[in-house]
Order: structure tokens, then sequence, then C-alpha cells
């Protein structure tokens, strides 16, 4: 079992325990399997390693003394939260490699892309550091009104509570780093509960978290299954529930618990909108990129793509190309190597439901631009062409490698087309007039707009956040905070008379 180096506080057996209130616990249920999905990739080859599971008296335990936990977090000085969160960002940094190494093996995401997350998941902890000495306060006069004369108002966003951080596969890192960084920053304490696959990098940081400095108390990651999940939505103790996974369970948790605060960071299936005046030196390769990196396990991967006519085949061409070049070159397959675009999907299971999902689409008359070619989870990019507004693979989200390229000749027509899905994440859309541009852009019916940019791009300080099936809320770092605490008021009267 070579899990690519252990790092500072984390046990270094398998089966690994849980962090139950800042330690090392072994649960009730015992040799909970999680394989690594690299190994479908190369039959034979592989590894297993084995997390331990939460029961409901581990998670019982992890929430007893609630208000006490509380309030260690509360009254943690904002420059020490400060520095334990420059601390987490230094430690990132030092581990780098071997945490990279750790994310392909768990989750089978390429050495580049995971080496870019370790750095997107310091700067996310950075990004925190610095917000947290000067966040939510502010000062309110009461004289803008003749009935406030003599009263002056402090206003501070206090913590919320416990925050239960669930989190997906795809990001094992730094998804939950934008949810734990925050919950610190703003003064609450946090529950993990990872996704099976990315249990250990989940681990791994909360090891990084211990070693930075954070009360063991204010901390818990805890592999658990759905039961184990449920009962943590629920309890009374939980102030605040971060999501990010699939639509459908997202909104069934909001359901289940409507009194408290939820946030949801859901799926999409974004799409691009390519102006007749585009530029078109390179966006071939950038939409390749946006479309199958990580095999389009990215919620805002490049799903579809509206092109005006005059441009379809020019495009098509330049990225089938690119496809063919990234076959060429050895840049899809073993996520492993360095320079590999694309490995294998997180499950067989997952790359059967894409690779149906394909085939009704080409039954009910889509055209495959590229060979279609799956060898176990590996499913080869596929661009498609005249698919239904109606097809899966445009109207749900993929989470594979497949992009529809739609052509238009009116960008109204383009732009009603990508408002009515379901989802609204993020857009982008491509044009040499900045001015038509940002008219469009107020069209679209997403949060985040991108101009001449793919819409996979993001900033780790910058809002981001769905509305119809994409989720609720917002996140990035200071939007995230503020969802975590709510404001309170304090008015005081002062000597001072009217004049």
């Amino acid at each position: 079992m070579d899990i690519s180096g252990f790092l500072p506080g984390m046990p270094g057996t398998s089966p690994f325990p849980f962090l139950l209130k800042g330690k090392w616990v072994f649960g009730k249920n015992r040799n909970v399997s999680f394989p690594f999905s690299r190994h479908i990739l190369v039959p034979g080859g592989g590894e297993t390693w084995e997390v331990e599971q939460a029961g409901i008296p581990d998670l019982e335990e992890a929430l007893r003394e609630a208000g006490r936990t509380r309030r260690i977090m509360r009254e943690l000085p904002r420059s020490r939260r400060s520095r334990i969160l420059e601390n987490v960002a230094r430690l990132l940094e030092e581990y780098r490699e071997p945490l990279a190494q750790r994310i392909v093996q768990e989750v089978g995401k390429p050495l580049s892309a995971a080496r870019f997350e370790v750095d997107r998941a310091s700067t996310t902890f950075r990004t925190a550091a610095h917000a947290a000495p000067g966040f939510g306060t502010s000062w309110m006069p009461g004289d803008s009104v003749p009935q406030g004369i003599g009263m002056t108002g402090l206003v501070e966003r206090i913590p919320r509570g416990f925050v239960l951080a669930i989190t997906p596969y795809n990001f094992p890192l730094n998804l939950l780093a934008h949810k734990v960084a925050p919950a610190i920053a703003a003064g609450c304490p946090v529950l993990v509960k990872p996704a099976p696959f990315g249990s250990l990098t989940a681990l791994t940081l909360g090891g990084l978290l211990l070693e930075a400095g954070l009360p063991p108390e204010t901390l818990s990651v805890l592999p658990t299954d759905i039961p184990g999940t449920l009962f943590l939505v629920d309890h009374p103790d939980v102030e605040v529930v971060s999501f990010t996974g699939s639509d459908v369970v997202g909104w069934s948790i909001r359901d289940r618990v409507p009194r408290k605060t939820v946030v949801l960071e859901l799926g999409g299936n974004a799409g691009v909108l390519v102006n007749a005046d585009a530029e078109m030196e390179g966006l071939p390769e950038k939409l390749v990129a946006g479309a199958f990196a990580y095999a389009g396990q990215i919620c805002i991967s490049v799903q579809r793509i509206l092109v005006h006519r005059s441009l379809f085949d020019p495009l098509t061409g330049g990225m089938i190309k690119r496809v063919e070049h990234l076959e060429k070159e050895g840049s899809i397959g073993d996520p492993g190597r360095d320079g590999v675009l694309m490995g294998p999907l997180i499950q067989e299971g997952q790359a059967q439901k894409v690779w149906d999902r394909i085939g009704k689409s080409i039954g009910g008359g889509a055209r495959a631009m590229t060979p279609l070619r799956r060898e176990g989870a590996l499913v080869h990019p596929v661009i498609l062409a005249e698919t239904k507004e109606s097809d899966e693979v445009e109207a749900e989200e993929i989470f594979g490698p497949v992009v529809s390229v739609i052509p238009f000749d009116e960008p109204k027509e383009a732009i009603d087309r990508l408002n009515r899905s379901k989802y609204g994440l993020q857009a982008g859309l491509f044009t040499q007039d900045l001015e038509h541009g940002l008219a469009m852009a107020g069209e679209i019916d997403c949060p985040g707009v991108f101009i001449n940019e793919i819409p996979t791009f993001r900033l780790d300080h910058w809002p981001y956040g769905g509305i119809k099936h994409s989720g609720s809320g917002t996140e990035g770092v200071i939007y995230a905070m503020e969802e975590m605490t709510r404001p309170r008021l304090v008015g005081f009267r002062s000597r001072k008379k009217e004049v």
C-alpha cells in the first residue's frame, strides 16, 4: 500500500482512522474499503486501502458539548485564526508533491491538475487568512434619520455555529478548502463528511489543520454512510450545511432542513457561445481543454458549444485535430504520468452511464465527430454534432468527456438555447467586440459569465454559485464567510444632543 508518503500528524497504516474532535479514532464499523480508480485503467494493477467509517455513536460524540466547542472557536482571536490559516497555506506548499500524488491515487486526477489543485487550496487558505482579521464589522450612524439622533450602531457578523461540510470526489482538497477555510476564518467549528473517494485526502487536510494549530475539539473528519450523513444533517447542533454534489441530493437536503442555512453548489451543463467575430487562434485548443480535462468530471466543464454557423467547420475541425494530437502524444491515459490531460472516470459504472447517454443521442440522430472508444472506465473524448436540446448529453450534467457542438445563425437564438437549460452556473462567450459581449453577458442566465474565456475558469476569491438546479448560496472565501455568519447589531446612545 503505497499512498505516496505520509504527512505530519497522519497515521501511516491501513486501515486509516478518522478524526473525531482532533483525535485519530477507530470506529465501530471496520474495514470499509475504497479502492482508487486508476486500477481500472490497468487491469490487474492498482492498490486498495481502507478508511474507517464513523458510526452513529461516533457522530453523536462529535457533537457532544456543542456549545462549548462553538465557544472555543468563536472566542479564538482573529489574529490566531489568521495565523492558523496561513500555516495551513504554508504546509500545503511544503507538501505539494505528496499531496498531489495522493489525489492522483485516490481519485485518478491527472498529476498536473492535482498539483494545480494543491496550489489553489493553498491560495484559498491564504485568502481566508487575509480576510479573517477585518471581516464583517462596521459602524452605522443613527442620525441619518431624525429619530436616530444620538444613536450609533455597531454591526458585526457573528458565526452561526457548526458547519457540516459535505464534499465530492472530483476536487477532494480545494472544494473542501472552500468550506473549511471560510468556516475557520468566520469562527465556526467544522464537521467534514468527505466523499468515499476522497476520504483520505480530506483526512490528510485534517492532519495539516491540527499541525497548523487549530484547536482539536473544533474539527472532525467523519467518513460515514448515508444514514450517518442524514443524522448529521438533521442534528439540531448543526447550524450550517454546505454541500457540493448532485442536484438531486442537494435539493433533498434543502427540503429536509428548510430552517437551517443550506449552501448548495450543484451541477451544470456549462455552455459556450462563439460569435461570428470570435478570435479563432487557439480557441479549439482552449475548448478541448475545457471539455475534456479530468475526463469532464468538473461541474463547470464545457458541455455545450453554440457556434455561429460560419465558424462551425473550422472550429470543429480544429477541435478534432486537437483531440487527435492528444491521443497521438499520449495525453489520454494513465493520470499518474506528467502531461496527461485526462484519464479514466472515477468508476466503471459512471463510464457506462456516460456511454449509454452517448448511445441514446446517436440513436436519436446525433453524429459522433470523433471515434467512439472506451476501455473500462476510460472513455476517449467525444465530440457530438446534430444533438437535440432534449438529449441527455445536452439537457443533463454529463460529468464525462463529451461535448456537443451546435450551430446558430443569430446570437439571440443561441442565448435562448443556453438559457432554456434547467441549470445555471457559469457560461462563456467569445467575441472581439467587448461592448457587444457585455450586452450579451447581461442576457445570459448564469451567475458567472466569462467573455473570451471558457466557463471552466475560476478564481478562488471570486464569487461562485448557481441558480435553478445548479444550487443556492455563494462560495468564494468572503462570500462563504457571509453564508456562515449572521449580522448582529449593538446600538447605543451617546450623550450627544440634538442641535
